[in-house]
């Protein structure tokens, strides 16, 4: 099994500020903070699974990236947006699941 380097670009560290705050708006700091760690272990693991995840098939993904791929979270509420550069998973965007339309 390949492992990719992972880059995360600082547009999506403002989605996840963004997401951190929208919690802690109705809830608590706390809960913000769990959920950007568990949102930063998933964009992580990438590292084992970038290339095994096919390209997307969704205009919406495709237009951060030519071959931009996607990892769903757990919750299923978000998508991690990707793509491959040789050894690099590049993360691109994290976007809500309701905004994936073709």
């Amino acid at each position: 099994m390949k492992e990719y380097s992972v880059k995360i670009l600082d547009s999506v560290f403002a989605d996840i500020e963004y997401i951190a705050n929208y919690i802690v708006s109705v809830n608590t700091p706390e809960h913000a903070a769990k959920y950007s760690r568990e949102l930063q272990a998933e964009i992580m693991s990438l590292r084992y699974l970038a290339g095994i995840i096919p390209e997307s098939r969704y205009l919406s993904v495709r237009h951060y990236h030519p071959h931009a791929k996607q990892l769903r979270t757990h919750n299923k509420r978000l998508n991690i947006i990707f793509h491959i550069e040789g050894d690099i998973a590049i993360v691109d965007k994290i976007l809500a699941s309701k905004m994936i339309i073709n």
